[in-house]
């Protein structure tokens, strides 16, 4: 029993230092490829009539800012990407839900999300609240390519559109 004890405490501490290393490896200041975006948005035939409004189209000239990955402990901290706002994302990857206030909205938006690995993803499945009412959802993919690109694919919906997104990232510092 003693033996088993022991073989499982090393292997949940092998486990927790190899998605430590994974983290890390997410961390620092990213800069978007402009020429490698691809959004796409479709509208939902018939949307339910109380459907909030579809956000607009991103403009021809879309701008991404620097974005900022900390690690914190065991979770990761995620800033800038869209230009003009200020929310902080946070990802932990042990599957706790965890929400984060976006304070650029007017009434007040919150993120919930839970994130999980899967085959060296960083998977994320989030949902916005309005007055604690779901009006979209989505999934968020952070992978690293072997030269170093970290890839994000983003899939939303909402009662009234469905949208994928795909970004390259070259780490700045």
């Amino acid at each position: 029993m003693r033996i088993l004890v022991v073989g499982l405490g090393l292997c949940l501490s092998v486990a927790t230092a190899v998605n430590a290393q994974q983290l890390q490896d997410f961390t620092g200041t990213w800069k978007v490829d402009p020429e490698k975006v691809q959004e796409k948005a479709t509208l939902l035939n018939n949307p339910p009539e109380n459907a909030p409004d579809i956000p607009p189209p991103a403009p021809a000239d879309h701008k991404y800012t620097l974005e900022q990955i900390r690690l914190y402990g065991q979770v990761l901290k995620i800033s800038g990407g869209e230009a003009g706002s200020t929310a902080v994302y946070t990802i932990d990857p042990s599957g706790k839900e965890v929400s984060d206030p976006i304070p650029d909205s007017n009434p007040i938006v919150v993120r919930i999300a839970t994130a999980s690995w899967s085959d060296g993803k960083l998977v994320t499945k989030w949902k916005r609240e309005r007055g604690g009412e779901e009006f979209m959802h989505g999934t968020d993919v952070h992978s690293l390519t072997p030269e170093g690109t970290l890839l994000v694919t983003r899939e939303i919906e909402s009662p009234e559109h469905r949208a994928q997104v795909r970004l390259e990232l070259g780490k700045v510092h």
